[in-house]
């Protein structure tokens, strides 16, 4: 139970004691001065009366000794009120610090029983009830299974004049948050308990966050793509990150217990200092060295290195290193792709060329010289434009101009191109890089397709030809099948001897001279496989001589 107004006044006092008091004790001096004056006067006045009267010295003694008791009791009485009034200031100045607190306070007894708390305490314990107590304290915290233990480990430690603080999270509506539990013994009153409840969410959540921040920054810090270190006046490491350590192939833990700058330089300095990188020893030095772990492996580094240096000769670095192992490999594998791309673009078997906003050729390779018959420095820095036929140089133009603004348009043309010994009729391919204004063209050569087209068109004619001939001499060899019947037929009544007999033979011989053409033709033009005899060519020439005089030149 919570004790009264002069209950506590008394534990009060009997807890904490009267401290000195400068002003007690220059009131108590006067005083005690005035009574003694007023004494001394009392007295000399008395031996004054005596001398002059004769009065008795018995009624004399008995008046004295009144006179001093009488101020005895009045002093007494005085003090008694100075104290009192001093003890209620005292208490009014207590509660008011105490009421004044920002956390609840609680004091209890041996047997934990309440003997203060204040409004803060009562407005915390008052979502678990009204009794205001160690037990309603501990019920605040009841969903925490930890809280009961936690509370006795630190009652316990009160009990043996420990003070000690837990922190606890309520999950009571409208009291969610982290609180600080603080158990402090009461000097001079053994087992008084004086409970202090903190609501340090705020502070909790602060922490928190500075702790996940700081923790964020030494991830960021060990995990980065480059190394950091430091290193004092001797050379040995302060600080280091993972990423450094990993780069050494290092334990971390063994380079900050014992490791040495220069022990970890592949060539180590004769006339440098120990914490320096170069032999001038400049506070700024900025050099590309190679490193060399415990196990050998070595890592060529760029270090950005400052020193500074403090009055009393203390020596502490920052360091920037960037591992150029990965960055030499990366050059490497950009001047291999940028060969292998060269490679590719100057032995492209189509002429490539690539055109800036401007229309002007940036660059080309050797298959597009060739088509054109120019060398690659006369095409470079030239005006596309000039090259293109006229005819069809307005339209290559307004296609080139649509793609260039992102429009879709037929990127495979047909240009010819001008410039060279001759015009060159080409197949363009043209692509517009996705960033920036530039163009890839590409040409295909049609002048052998063209040649092919052209001979095509011969053969096809040459088809329709035979298959008109063929036509032409079926009807024909039918004539001449009706001639020579007709011949032989005069033949029958004209025998030799009778003059009509030679010509109808020369009809009949002319006859079959002319259908043996005609098989001829019909062989060729039906494309029939021929079967080869051995034939005697002047027979043949003699057979086809008529014909071939009207062919052929007469120089053969």
């Amino acid at each position: 139970m919570k004790l009264d107004h002069k209950d506590f006044i008394k534990q009060h006092h009997k807890t904490l004691g009267t401290a000195p008091d400068a002003s007690k004790h220059s009131a108590d001096g006067l005083s005690n001065l005035f009574v003694f004056l007023i004494l001394a006067f009392y007295l000399v006045v008395i031996i004054f009366v005596v001398e002059a009267t004769n009065v008795d010295m018995t009624t004399v003694m008995i008046s004295v000794f009144v006179f001093v008791a009488a101020t005895l009791v009045a002093f007494a009485a005085k003090r008694a009120q100075y104290l009192q009034a001093k003890q209620e200031k005292e208490l009014i100045l207590l509660k008011e610090v105490l009421e004044g607190s920002r956390g609840g306070r609680l004091i209890t007894d041996e047997s934990d029983n309440t003997v203060y708390y204040n409004h803060k305490f009562a407005d915390i314990c008052r979502s678990c009830g009204d009794n205001y107590s160690y037990e309603e304290l501990i019920k605040i915290f009841d969903s925490n299974k930890e809280a009961f233990p936690l509370f006795s480990a630190l009652s316990d430690k009160a009990h043996r004049g420990l003070t000690d603080s837990i922190e606890l999270y309520c999950e009571k509506p409208g009291m969610e948050g982290w609180y600080q539990v603080t158990a402090q013994p009461v000097a001079g009153h053994s087992g008084f308990i004086h409970w202090r409840i903190d609501n340090v969410t705020e502070r909790y959540t602060n922490e928190r966050a500075l702790r996940e921040e700081r923790e964020k920054l030494i991830d960021f810090t060990d995990n980065a793509p480059v190394g950091f270190f430091s290193v004092d006046e001797n050379g040995r490491f302060l600080f280091a990150n993972a990423t450094f350590a990993r780069w050494l192939g290092e334990d971390l833990e063994v380079l900050l217990e014992r490791g040495l700058l220069h022990t970890y330089l592949e060539k180590p300095l004769k006339n440098a200092k120990p914490y320096d990188l170069t032999e001038d020893g400049k506070a700024n030095q900025i050099i590309e060295l190679n490193m060399k772990g415990p196990a050998g492996n070595i890592f060529s580094a760029s270090v950005n290195y400052s020193i500074v240096k403090s009055k009393d000769g203390k020596v502490r670095t920052r360091a920037v290193v960037h591992d150029l192992t990965a960055e030499r490999e990366m050059r490497m594998a950009l001047k291999a792709s940028e060969d292998r791309f060269q490679r590719f673009f100057e032995e492209a078997p189509l002429g490539i060329i690539f055109v800036n906003q401007d229309g002007i050729i940036e660059d080309c390779n050797a298959a597009f010289a060739r088509i054109m018959s120019m060398s690659v420095e006369d095409l470079e820095g030239r005006d596309f434009k000039s090259l293109i036929e006229e005819k069809n140089r307005g339209e290559v133009i307004q296609t080139l101009a649509r793609m260039e603004k992102g429009e879709k348009a037929e990127n495979v043309m047909e240009v010819t191109l001008t410039g060279g010994s001759r015009p060159v009729v080409t197949q363009l391919h043209a692509r517009r890089f996705k960033q920036g204004h530039n163009m890839v063209l590409h040409f295909i050569d049609m002048t052998e397709k063209k040649v092919l087209e052209e001979q095509f068109a011969q053969s096809q004619k040459m088809q329709a030809v035979g298959q008109l001939a063929g036509g032409v001499a079926h009807d024909f060899n039918n004539l001449l099948t009706a001639i020579i019947g007709f011949c032989d037929l005069l033949l029958l009544r004209h025998k030799p001897g009778d003059p009509s007999f030679g010509d109808i033979m020369q009809i009949k011989q002319n006859s079959n001279r002319a259908a043996n053409l005609v098989r001829q033709l019909l062989a060729f033009s039906r494309q029939q496989t021929l079967r080869p005899r051995i034939h005697d060519v002047n027979d043949i020439l003699i057979e086809v001589s008529h014909l071939l005089r009207r062919l052929i030149g007469a120089n053969i």
